[in-house]
């Protein structure tokens, strides 16, 4: 690898970047036995996310810890609507691995990539039709042998591409510490994936990667890792936060991928641990617009920080990176064991952000932490990012006695000015089984009472190795993912213990109870008023923007298939109140169709024109 810089702001923020090719490794094609008998092997406990995490350690939260009781404690609205559940169906059977590490992604065809420790899935919604189902360890099986166990999958869905990207990890040390990552070669997962295998150890520093994240934007992938010394313990070996930005147009077509690597990302010389990338509401990823990622103080008793960093540009583009820090205007702090049946426990890791999204500038993101009345909850924060920096929206939700935890949270609005969200979580206690649960977040800012998707069957009682027959691994994450082209519809992946207390994976299919409603739609969202002429187009191509006040528009033009390398031009120009005419020479284009989009100062698209030229 190549340093390219290091970078300093205000002397608080520093980072370094690497940049380096990534050559193709090979693929994966579905073969007949994987859909008809689904053959696997898999050790029973995958490493923690925190790599050989002394588990008492785990347990140093308290439920006598005094947290102290706040007024930013969500208060239910028995009168908010729940979510509804269109459907419920299960994940990869069991494994006989734990934890879940429960993830999915779900294409607009409804084919469904569906991923846990440690086994790789495809099902078709529609035709209620497995594809396949394999081990992680077969699902790329090199000419050489990859030694160590195969873990920690994520599965995400493109909607520009309409494709597919999986990863996963190989091996817990140094020496063999790799990232297996997967692009769909079509949206048909039964075409099968062009695979790469990425270094786990590319500092060469003698640490290995562990608990990915992933999130795209419109050009790039970008995966988050925790990078640890061989043989931690208690957290002692832990190194440093990563973030890797990937070309994925290359990955889709099987090309030397274009990567860059931050590292050493610090704030006032102390590492930042675990990123999370935030997800784009909707499907729409405006061009050049930053891509965010967060992270807080999660291993600590008690802090009230978060950390906001974005990338600007593609890697293909000289990107820059920057951060912002925010205060919350609640603490979080370290949950403690949630309670099962029979004295039996689940380990909650810690309070780091477990997912988000951004909508209109909006960043709302979800993770675990205690209460106020000590018990395992989560929280839910909004932050602004054209507002001020002192005050974080930040709320504890709290369901005692039961004890919820792995959350993630789903935009189901309709329009710039909706804020409203489905959260899904894990849900436990000593008198309700393991399983899935979810709640509203409406648009005036309550909260619904929880709605149960499933219960489950027992208590979990399966982990026998450390000493510890009661304590078991509930996950290290569940997943989430609108439902493309459907209203308010969201799909998410979380728990459920079976009749004889075996973990499984439960998907379910739900629905804002606003999805009827008509959009609200503020001032600043009125339709672009505009006129074209002439359209199909001879020399130059015209048209008039009405606009009620001043701003900044940006204007890209590109073919109609959508692929990032056709954009013909992308410019910004300052639009004034009344008419304002744009226009340009059409004499270089040839005869077909063309896409004009059109976003205002904040990256959203607010206007759209088909361009035809003869």
């Amino acid at each position: 690898m190549l340093l390219l810089l290091s970078f300093n702001i205000k002397a608080q923020f520093s980072f370094e970047k690497h940049s380096s090719t990534i050559e193709p490794a090979g693929g994966f094609n579905p073969a007949m036995i994987e859909k008809v008998y689904a053959p696997s092997l898999v050790p029973q406990e995958m490493h923690h996310p925190d790599g050989e995490l002394d588990r008492q350690w785990a347990k140093s939260a308290s439920r006598s810890q005094n947290f102290g009781k706040s007024a930013n404690d969500v208060i239910i609205n028995p009168n908010t609507p729940r979510p509804e559940v269109l459907d419920s169906l299960g994940g990869n059977n069991y494994s006989g691995s734990v934890p879940n590490d429960d993830d999915f992604a779900i294409g607009r065809n409804e084919q469904i990539l569906r991923v846990r420790n440690s086994t790789i899935g495809a099902y078709d919604y529609q035709k209620d039709s497995l594809l396949f189902e394999l081990t992680l360890f077969r699902f790329y099986r090199p000419s050489f042998f990859l030694p160590g166990s195969k873990y920690d999958p994520r599965a995400i869905y493109d909607p520009l591409a309409d494709r597919f990207i999986v990863l996963y990890l190989s091996g817990n040390t140094w020496e063999n510490s790799k990232i297996i990552v997967g692009f769909s070669k079509s949206n048909d997962l039964a075409d099968g994936f062009n695979i790469y295998v990425l270094d786990g150890n590319p500092l060469v520093d003698s640490t290995w990667s562990d608990y990915p994240h992933i999130t795209i934007s419109d050009e790039d992938l970008f995966i988050t890792m925790n990078t640890f010394y061989n043989g931690s313990t208690n957290n002692s070996g832990y190194v440093q936060s990563t973030i890797r930005q990937i070309g994925k147009q290359a990955g889709y077509d099987s090309l030397a991928l274009t990567q860059h690597y931050y590292s050493d990302l610090k704030v006032g010389n102390r590492n930042l641990f675990n990123f999370t990338g935030i997800d784009r509401a909707g499907d729409e990823y405006p061009p050049n617009a930053p891509t965010y990622f967060i992270s807080n103080r999660n291993l600590d008793s008690i802090n009230d920080s978060i950390f906001v960093v974005r990338i600007e540009g593609s890697a293909g583009n000289a990107p820059a990176m920057y951060m912002e820090t925010y205060t919350t205007e609640t603490p979080y702090g370290l949950p403690p064991e949630a309670r099962q049946a029979n004295n039996h426990t689940f380990d909650c890791n810690d309070s780091r952000i477990q997912g988000g999204f951004i909508h209109n500038g909006n960043i709302q993101f979800v993770g675990n932490t205690i209460t106020s009345q000590g018990n395992s909850g989560i929280y839910h924060g909004m932050i602004n990012r054209y507002g001020p920096k002192n005050n974080v929206y930040f709320k504890i939700i709290n369901f005692d006695p039961i004890d919820i935890g792995y959350p993630q949270v789903t935009y189901t609005g309709k329009s710039r000015s909706e804020v409203e969200s489905i959260i899904s979580f894990n849900h436990t206690g000593d008198s309700l089984n393991a399983g899935f649960s979810c709640m509203f977040f409406d648009n005036d800012s309550s909260y619904s009472p929880r709605k149960q998707i499933v219960e489950g069957g027992d208590y979990i009682d399966i982990i026998a190795s450390g000493g510890n027959r009661k304590y078991e691994r509930w996950g290290d994450y569940t997943g989430n993912q609108q439902a493309y082209g459907e209203t308010g519809v969201v799909w998410a992946s979380g728990y459920q213990a079976t009749n004889n207390g075996q973990p499984l994976t439960a998907l379910a299919k739900l629905r804002s109870p606003n999805w009827q409603d008509s959009p609200i739609v503020g001032l600043e969202e009125k339709p672009l008023e505009s006129s074209i002429a002439p359209n199909p187009v001879d020399d130059w191509f015209n048209l008039t923007l009405n606009q009620e006040q001043e701003g900044l528009l940006q204007f890209e033009l590109r073919a109609s298939d959508g692929r990032n390398n056709n954009i013909l031009f992308t410019v910004e120009e300052l639009a004034l109140p009344g008419k304002n005419s744009f226009r340009f020479r059409t004499n270089a284009l040839k005869p077909g169709l063309y896409i004009l989009s059109i976003y205002n100062a904040s990256g959203q698209l607010i206007g759209q024109e088909k361009v035809v030229k003869h």
